[in-house]
């Protein structure tokens, strides 16, 4: 899988997955966001991006609580839920 990043920073495979009230902090979007865009018909990771507005104008070194790219929470999300 290619990874991809919001904000400059670069994606870890050791990345620790944690998701609280967001998973892309940014633009608001929540686990239930995801599911939702996977229930209504996203086949893959960049589907739920584009249905979701996930890293969308994002600066996630500012707005996540993990100072790093949501990309990887969003790809856990999805692999869990597809």
């Amino acid at each position: 899988m290619s990874e991809k990043c919001c904000c400059g920073c670069e994606p870890t495979e050791k990345e620790e997955v944690v998701i609280g009230e967001y998973v892309c902090y940014c633009n608001h979007v929540t686990q239930q966001d995801i599911i939702n865009a996977i229930k209504a018909g996203a086949k893959n990771v960049q589907e739920v991006i584009d249905m979701t507005g996930a890293m969308k104008n994002s600066n996630c070194k500012v707005n996540n609580p993990k100072g790093i790219c949501c990309y990887n929470d969003i790809v856990y999300v999805f692999d869990k839920n597809k």
